[in-house]
């Protein structure tokens, strides 16, 4: 799903000849302009000690100002933090929506196989705010090209620099670097190319 993901397996793309099929992601609905953007930022905690949520939190306890609040979603805890709202579990259409209205989608992996919440969060046109994670990661590398200020171990600097000096153009540019990762450029892969190696077997 990755031009990365054979690296672990230690062998070379070219000795294998491999068919990239990667999960597709679509925007939600229309860009919705930054003063219509009224979240600072969301994040997805489902599995707290892979999305390292507590380094995450620590770095909006830094950089957040008044009035400022995080969304974390995928995941309720009883503890009330400053700043922080936690949503639960939602269904894909309230989460989308939520990317919708945020200026931010903030992640702090380690490590990220995929990385399928970047990528829609790039596509409804949040600034992604990332760590520079190993594996394969997709989104790892349009964020880079997007704004290299937001990929950083120093999420707290980032997350302010997102907020406060934002690229006008980001959501634009994501949403066509988003788009060879969509149903469109899926089906294209599968009729033109996987289809016919399967064919051929």
């Amino acid at each position: 799903m990755s031009e990365r993901s054979l690296e672990p397996l230690g062998v070379t793309a070219t000795s294998l000849d491999p068919l990239l099929v990667r999960s597709p992601v679509d925007p939600s609905g229309p860009l919705v302009a930054p003063p219509e953007r009224d979240i600072a930022a969301v994040a997805y905690a489902a599995d707290p000690a892979k999305r390292r949520l507590d380094i995450l939190l620590d770095a909006w306890r830094r950089a957040r100002r008044d009035g400022e609040e995080l969304l974390v979603t995928g995941i309720t805890r009883p503890e009330r933090i400053d700043g922080v709202r936690w949503t639960g579990t939602l269904d894909n259409a309230a989460y989308r929506a939520l990317l919708r209205k945020a200026k931010l989608f903030v992640t702090a992996p380690r490590h990220e196989d995929y990385g399928i919440g970047a990528l829609e969060a790039l596509a409804d046109g949040c600034h992604l705010v990332t760590t520079t994670a190993s594996g394969p990661y997709p989104a790892l590398g349009l964020a880079r090209e997007l704004d290299p200020r937001l990929v950083t171990d120093d999420l707290a600097a980032a997350i302010r620099i997102g907020l406060d000096a934002p690229l006008p153009d980001y959501a634009a540019r994501a949403r066509q670097l988003v788009a060879p990762f969509g149903t469109a450029a899926l089906d294209e892969v599968v009729a033109h190319a996987l289809l016919p190696r399967l064919l051929a077997t």
